[in-house]
């Protein structure tokens, strides 16, 4: 898996050479990167290799750890080593993992950049650029959650909801499930429209999204999925997070009665309002207690807890440990 398949590895094989690959392409990994990610890219490239296009692509997975390495989740890669700013390819994806901190990737992306190559950083990777570079001189995004993450962490004037942000070729980028949308726009500029066309289909994505596209931010914003009234009510707790409204209040956003919002979320989503608006603000409250450094009561208060000890005892029925011990297990104390 670390490289395109090569129909002349066979040395006794008659088959012409392969035409020289239009780009070539590094795909950087940390340990415990997102197998979503990373997934996403080799789906499109070996379906763009399998189209009859006379195209040919070709990467390489590196790392700063090489060897076998663990996604997020059970996917496993063998990556070769990544050796300084040296034996850059065309274009260069950062797959990020659970700490991004270290490493060479960053010197990587500058050297891509100096060299006028695209270097594009993918969510967790892009967080931990914009954390590592503010203040920024020019446009950056991330995934929203991990924008949000940031937002309370620091001021980042230039961060923005788009998918993709092009600072100068060192592209952060949204990552996640826009990654297959985002190489095959990227492939759009060696390949014809229709045969972007063609591979978009063959993997059955009805449409790829533009770089300035925005992001959806939360459930709320899926409302192909959800009643429209339900879609309001979430859409107001999703905005109102660190001083949350009493259910009257949303119950009137919504347009409904208090009586009638309940129902909704009972049919819908199998719970009450006030218990959704509860995991709502404790999903917030873990990602701050995982990703950032902020005290336990500034934390409490950015997810809408009078107190951190109100937290903790909301934390610890959902989490089953408080925010101390999270803190203190994923330090090693």
């Amino acid at each position: 898996m670390t490289h395109a398949p090569d129909p002349t590895d066979d040395p006794c094989s008659d088959a012409a050479a392969p035409p020289a690959p239009l780009l070539t392409f590094e795909l950087f990994v940390q340990p415990g990167f997102s197998h979503q990610e990373l997934s996403s890219i080799l789906a499109v490239l070996e379906a763009a290799n399998a189209m009859e296009t006379g195209a040919y692509f070709t990467w390489q997975i590196t790392s700063d750890s090489p060897g076998l390495l663990a996604s997020n989740g059970d996917m496993l890669v063998r990556a070769e080593p990544a050796i300084g700013v040296q034996y850059l390819r065309d274009v260069l994806f950062v797959v990020g993992g659970r700490n991004c901190s270290g490493g060479s990737w960053l010197p990587r992306a500058r050297a891509m950049q100096k060299e006028r190559r695209p270097a594009f950083l993918l969510s967790e990777a892009a967080a931990e650029y914009i954390r590592r570079s503010a203040p920024l001189s020019g446009p950056v995004t991330t995934h929203w959650l991990e924008a949000r993450t940031l937002q309370e962490t620091g001021d980042y004037p230039t961060l923005s909801n788009h998918l993709v942000e092009d600072n100068s070729g060192l592209l952060t980028c949204a990552g996640r499930g826009h990654t297959a949308e985002l190489v095959i726009r990227l492939l759009a500029q060696v390949l014809s429209p229709q045969d972007c066309a063609e591979l978009t289909s063959l993997l059955v994505l009805e449409a790829t999204r533009g770089f300035s596209g925005e992001q959806p931010k939360g459930a709320a914003r899926n409302t192909n999925l959800l009643e429209a009234r339900l879609v309001k009510a979430m859409a107001v707790m999703e905005a109102n997070v660190e001083h949350p409204l009493p259910t009257a209040e949303i119950a009137e956003h919504a347009g409904v009665s208090i009586r009638h919002l309940e129902r909704l979320f009972l049919t819908h989503l199998h719970t009450t309002p006030a218990k959704h608006y509860m995991k709502l603000r404790l999903k917030l409250a873990n990602k701050l207690i995982s990703d950032t450094n902020l005290p336990i009561a500034e934390i409490a208060f950015a997810s809408g807890f009078a107190s951190s000890t109100s937290l903790a005892r909301a934390y610890r029925r959902d989490y089953g440990m408080t925010p101390y011990q999270v803190r203190a297990r994923d330090r090693g104390v």
